[in-house]
């Protein structure tokens, strides 16, 4: 049943765009199965849509409860709490998410990133980004954040090699 509703919640999202629906179902389909995953991330991007941080972060929590071992609550939750700028919090769940999944770009971009920025290790933020840069080498988040921290460590000429590689990917 939870399987259902979760997939009449979908259809209410991509035919009707009917999210009060939507999340009324999802919330049904947990209801019915808590340990039915896919309604838990559904329902934290409609509250991650409605400017609700807190309440997404607890979606991913209970995720993280049925399945300690994923790496991508973790990073979702880190990246909610970096737009926030909770720093200290994002950095936590980046490294979890790395501990999880030690060939996670995303999560080591966005880690590398926030090291630089804080500047407490820039060498360790270099560590992150080549990670990322070895698994995605033509994003152009990756090379920004990479083109930063070249900037950080006064070497200009890779900053500048790396940030007009971003700008062009981007166009």
């Amino acid at each position: 049943v939870a399987i259902l509703y979760s997939l009449q919640a979908d259809l209410f999202l991509s035919r009707k765009n009917d999210v009060l629906t939507a999340e009324s179902l999802y919330r049904k389909a947990i209801e019915e199965d808590p340990n039915f995953i896919p309604p838990f991330y559904s329902l934290a991007r409609i509250l991650l849509s409605n400017n609700k941080p807190e309440e997404a972060i607890l979606q991913y929590q209970e995720i993280l409860k049925k399945d300690p071992k994923q790496a991508g609550p973790h990073m979702m939750i880190g990246i909610i709490y970096e737009t926030g700028e909770q720093f200290d919090m994002a950095e936590k769940h980046y490294r979890e998410a790395l501990n999880l999944n030690p060939r996670f770009a995303f999560a080591a971009n966005n880690l590398a990133y926030i090291l630089a920025t804080k500047s407490e290790n820039i060498q360790e933020a270099m560590e992150y980004a080549n990670l990322a840069k070895q698994i995605l080498p033509d994003d152009p988040n990756v090379m920004d954040t990479l083109g930063w921290i070249y900037y950080r460590q006064g070497l200009f000429d890779f900053a500048l090699e790396e940030l007009r590689g971003a700008s062009e990917k981007l166009q």
